[in-house]
């Protein structure tokens, strides 16, 4: 079976991660919205799932990652989730039970995410952050200090939401870092163009190279 690969698109507020889906199909796309607003667009999924609580976050995943019309899962967002999570930890747990039951948890959704077999786009906010040296470099936003800077090491494939203002358009057009200084952005260089930095922000165009990639791969592996 080829591989699946989940992606970590992270990104500020107004950069265009969440239109990044736009393109995709909505009758095969499963759409899990941990965030609880509107979509900025008129894209209507078929599967949606609006998030009150963490049960619902959960429940939409075991369920898209077992039905078999959905292609592709957007959960979206990766920080929001977080948020719950640290609300019901100091709800339920005293202590340094806190955040060993915050921690754990995360563990867990990171682990089940990477055992289901389908593409799975994972969006989450960013922050700064300094290493022991005092570099800093943009990370995944996270509260605590065990997943802090380390939630990338758990993805193949990290991307940056980015935007730049067109002086001709008048207006800003909005792309994804394949790489970007300071950043932890990084892609195996054979999936997409190996001299391209920077992608569109279509999601369709996203997951049909990687599949067509990991395709190709297990074809060949399977010669």
């Amino acid at each position: 079976m080829r591989d699946f690969y989940k992606i970590l698109l992270l990104g500020g507020s107004g950069k265009g991660k969440t239109y990044t889906f736009n393109t995709l199909n909505p009758n095969k796309t499963g759409f899990i919205n941990v965030e609880n607003k509107p979509l900025p667009f008129p894209n209507s999924f078929k599967y949606e799932t609006k998030c009150v609580t963490l049960a619902h976050a959960k429940q939409a995943l075991k369920e898209y990652a077992d039905n078999k019309e959905i292609e592709v899962i957007v959960f979206d967002s990766l920080s929001s989730y977080m948020d719950m999570l640290l609300k019901e930890s100091r709800d339920t747990k005293k202590g340094f039970d806190i955040w060993n039951h915050y921690n754990e948890e995360i563990g867990k959704l990171l682990h089940f995410i990477k055992s289901i077999q389908k593409e799975i786009f994972i969006v989450g906010h960013y922050e700064w952050v300094q290493d022991e040296g005092g570099t800093k470099e943009k990370r995944a936003k996270v509260k605590g200090k065990e997943w802090e800077g380390t939630i990338e090491k758990e993805f193949l494939i990290v991307l940056y939401a980015n935007s730049k203002f067109n002086q001709v358009t008048k207006r800003p057009e909005y792309f994804l870092n394949l790489y970007e200084e300071d950043t932890s952005a990084k892609c195996p260089p054979n999936i997409f163009d190996k001299d391209l930095l920077t992608v569109p922000n279509d999601g369709q165009f996203i997951i049909d190279t990687i599949v067509k990639f990991s395709t190709e791969a297990y074809n060949k592996k399977i010669k």
